[in-house]
């Protein structure tokens, strides 16, 4: 065995040049002895010997180079043979110890699959680009409101048609509407949601049809009748698989949207996801009435920068666009503003912060394990000083023991990675299940290619990360020690204990942060579902319906809500029925704004928007839903089409355009979808979380169904048992009354406030699951070294307790041992928290980065889990018999 590998590398040329020159100058002299016996002078034989030989120099170079080829493909066949002989030796090593083997592997394995599934996330969520062309170049532009202090917000068409008409920054300029038809015909009728798009908003997006072609300048004809039904429609991606078994024949069909048929011209590309997924698109064409719409803003709009123009000049070209709207139109757009987002930004943005916090808190998971298994390896080491030193008194120098200790490293975190990989696709599956329905591109998420590349980069970051420590160190065995026997002079040397006792430490330090970060999540978690609604969510459904197509007069409405509420009051299980146009909580609520005005003086306080969200309920919602009246009466029976317009406020509205008075009985002006009416307010109720947990109350008002007959309408049924079990019979019901009326969405309230905190719920259970691994990983560690140093320990604590000692003072010797390594590891642990939980702050609420009783509990708890892992071995050691221990040694 040659104790300096690869040495030809510096020498071998140099020995194989004086080789040839010898063999040369052999053949040169033998030729020329030839020839002297055939009578040539010896300086003539020489000469013609040379000649004879030919060129000197390029022989001696082919020869040297041939040489030099077969010395290295030796030398690499012996590198090769040593290499298989390592991986055979380290292959033994691990069969011999299982425990070992099955602990090393499964800690990888949890550190390499979970890095890889969440990696998975990150990459097709966040990493990959974009499928749009030159996404770089699409804007997303959006209201802002300063005196509300709202930074984005949907755009008005009124408003939207004025930046179209004034900005010369685009290429092209779109928006959208959403939309929605009932779908019948070719199957049982369902709801299919859509949005209406201008002229320009694919160019601006920049997408074409997989099938068929977009819309042509012909299908934005205005038409005679506004209830007239688009001239064409383009098909989702997922509706053309679902409802339609991808047919390619599909192009010309029509299909019937409330009741009438409409041709189909194209099926859309299924990453199309902005401004989300919805089953089908039509053509936007604009009614007289949103050609001037400025208050209410509920479309999406989307821009393409023409070449060479950046995002900074654009908004500057439509900030001057926003202030001299603002003086046009000084009732709606004088506080307005407008704002650029990059496409990129507005899609990823929202993601980005929780899915870069999983991404470290995988990463320490997997340093975890890595200083977990390098733990393993240097007490494995430890145990085989012995053999370390023996092959190193033979002739192995220390890069030969280097590379059998690294080669034992690979082959370990190439099985770790192997099953790290079994737990990447169950992670992945997983993820799929749990993830939150509004992430992008979640559907993409999948182990391909890519991540398997990413999880083979893993494995050999970790079988460098767990190796090369303990490889530097064994590799330099103290010969008299491991040579001179057992006992103690095997023991461990203090370098090997430093850096094992170094190693735990950053386990508890790294263990600490991902626990500070799942109790932050927590502690907010917990302030989020203190907060108090304002309605009652429990034993209640929700059943949405777009009536306006089937009942297209305000009387019609009327009769279909008072049938329908009949037909669901019959039931048994259901209480009481309400209907409402806005539900609280609703991931489609129809919430126009209005500006409104005080007739007594008009607009709000100086500075602030006079812009109210409106929303209509029948009398008896406030009571169904448990809505505090503050003052007032509530709507009643009496406030028919026929009786004078009331209106109910909220308290956020009261102050705002009230301060100090009472409303009731004062009059306001303001519209629900439609034109502006004179109102008396005639009650004042209490605010509600609008959209989630987490969200402001609003100024709202509310108006009586019979004076505000919609269509958009959210029947809200209070259940006497449990309300999931009345969704299927609900369903059954509107269809008994109109066998072709869709279902829009139907769900129970508990669900809607449950589906608001699926993104926050997600974010604590990956990292309250990470934490828990961490929190067992550092336990382990800490167990498994106190274990072996009290093995090492043994005939000092038979001497000990042979002299007297009692089983607590080994016990807590021991334990003191421990917390000596869990103290400092806290330490760094709070410094390290300090510095990463401010990454936390957009996913944080009610509590602080710095939450002193997340920090201060959570590293208490730590430092006893600590002890906890160091008492059992130290219980173990302290019952040991001290003569038997004594004469082992």
């Amino acid at each position: 065995m040659s104790p300096r590998p690869f040495r030809f590398l510096s020498r071998t040329r140099r020995e194989i040049e004086g080789e040839v020159e010898e063999e040369i100058r052999f053949h040169l002299a033998a030729l020329a002895r030839a020839l002297e016996r055939q009578g040539w002078t010896p300086r003539e034989a020489r000469e013609e010997a040379r000649r004879r030989f030919g060129d000197l120099r390029a022989t001696r170079a082919a020869c040297v180079a041939s040489d030099l080829r077969r010395e290295k493909q030796m030398q690499r066949r012996e590198t090769l043979d040593e290499m298989a002989q390592d991986l055979r030796h380290s292959a033994r090593e691990l069969r011999r110890r299982p425990l070992f083997t099955g602990a090393a592997v499964l800690t990888l394995a949890i550190g390499v699959g979970a890095t890889t599934a969440i990696f998975s996330a990150a990459d097709h969520v966040l990493l990959r680009p974009l499928p749009y062309r030159e996404a770089d170049r699409v804007m997303t532009l959006w209201e802002t409101d300063r005196a509300a202090g709202e930074l984005k917000k949907e755009v008005a068409s009124g408003n939207f048609l004025s930046w179209r008409e004034r900005s010369r920054s685009f290429a092209a300029l779109g928006l959208a509407e959403p939309f929605g038809f009932d779908l019948t015909g070719d199957g049982p009728p369902e709801p299919a949601t859509a949005w209406r798009v201008t002229e320009e908003f694919f160019a601006a997006l920049g997408v074409e049809p997989v099938l068929g072609r977009s819309f042509a300048p012909e299908d934005y004809a205005v038409e005679a009748d506004p209830a007239a039904p688009p001239r064409a429609v383009l098909l989702s991606y997922g509706l053309w698989q679902r409802r339609y078994g991808a047919d390619p024949a599909i192009l010309g069909r029509q299909i019937q949207l409330d009741g009438q048929g409409v041709p189909i011209v194209g099926v859309l590309p299924p990453w199309l996801e902005y401004p989300d997924d919805r089953d089908l698109w039509a053509p936007k064409v604009f009614p007289p009435f949103q050609l001037q719409e400025r208050a209410s803003g509920y479309m999406p709009a989307v821009g393409r920068l023409r070449p060479g123009v950046t995002r900074a000049a654009a908004q500057a070209e439509l900030d001057g666009i926003a202030a001299a709207l603002g003086v046009e139109h000084p009732g709606t757009n004088a506080g307005a503003g407008v704002n650029l987002v990059p496409l990129q930004e507005q899609v990823l943005g929202s993601v980005r912060p929780a899915l870069l916090v999983l991404l470290g808190a995988v990463a320490l998971l997997l340093l975890i394990a890595c200083a977990n298994v390098a733990g393993l390896l240097l007490a494995r080491g430890t145990e085989r000083s012995r053999e370390l030193g023996v092959r190193a008194a033979i002739g192995a120098g220390r890069g030969r023991l280097a590379r059998q200790l690294l080669t034992e490293s690979v082959l370990l975190s190439g099985l770790g990675g192997a099953a790290g990989l079994l737990v990447a696709f169950g992670g992945v599956r997983l993820l799929a299940r749990i993830v939150p329905p509004d992430l992008p591109r979640a559907g993409a998420i999948a182990v391909d290619a890519r991540i398997l590349a990413f999880a083979l980069g893993v494995t050999l970051l970790t079988a460098v990360l767990c190796g090369v420590g303990p490889a530097l160190r064994l590799s330099r065995p103290d010969l008299l020690s491991a040579l001179g026997g057992g006992g103690r002079g095997a023991g461990p040397g203090p370098a090997s204990t430093r850096l094992r006792n170094a190693l735990v430490v950053t386990e508890v330090a790294f263990a600490l942060v991902l626990l500070i970060g799942a109790g932050l999540l927590g502690r907010s978690f917990v302030r989020l579902l203190d907060n108090d609604l304002g309605f009652r969510a429990e034993r209640r459904a929700a059943v949405q319906l777009f009536l306006w197509d089937r009942n297209p007069t305000a009387e019609q409405r009327r009769q279909r809500v008072a049938q329908l509420a009949a037909r669901f009051s019959s039931v048994p299980d259901v209480e009481e029925v309400a209907v409402v146009s806005a539900l609280p909580l609703h991931p489609h609520q129809i919430d126009p704004q209005d500006e409104l005005i005080r007739e007594d003086r008009p607009g709000p306080r100086p500075g602030e928007s006079a812009l109210v969200y409106t929303t209509v309920a029948s009398p008896n919602y406030f009571r169904l839903m448990g809505i505090p009246l503050r003052g007032g009466r509530e709507l009643g029976e009496r406030d028919r089409s026929d009786a004078p317009a009331v209106a109910i406020v909220n308290q956020a509205l009261a102050g705002r355009f009230f301060p100090g008075e009472d409303p009731v009985g004062k009059r306001v002006t303001f519209g629900v979808m439609g034109r502006p009416v004179s109102r008396e307010i005639v009650g004042v109720v209490a605010n509600v979380r609008p959209t989630a947990l987490d969200s402001d109350p609003r100024p709202e008002v509310y108006v009586p169904f019979e004076q505000s007959a919609i269509g958009s309408v959210t029947f809200v049924v209070r259940t006497r048992t449990e309300a999931a079990a009345m969704l299927p019979v609900l369903r059954a019901l509107v269809w008994q009354v109109d066998a072709d009326q869709s279902v829009y969405h139907l769900a129970t309230v508990d669900r809607l406030l449950s589906d608001t905190l699926v993104g926050r719920r997600f974010n604590l259970q990956l990292l309250a699951a990470f934490s828990a691994v961490a929190l067992a990983l550092a336990t382990l560690g800490i167990y498994g070294l106190i274990s072996f140093l009290a093995s090492q320990r043994r005939h000092e604590i038979g001497v000990r307790m042979a002299l007297g000692a009692r089983r607590g003072d080994i016990v807590g010797m021991i334990v003191r041992q421990g917390l000596g390594l869990g103290v400092p590891g806290v330490a760094l642990g709070v410094l390290g928290a300090l510095a990463l939980t401010r990454f936390l702050r957009h996913l944080l609420y009610g509590v602080t980065p710095t939450d002193p009783v997340a920090f201060v509990g959570l590293s208490v708890l730590l430092l006893i889990v600590t002890a906890a892992g160091a008492y059992l071995p130290a219980r173990r050691a302290a019952g040991a018999d001290p003569g038997r221990v004594l004469r082992q040694e």
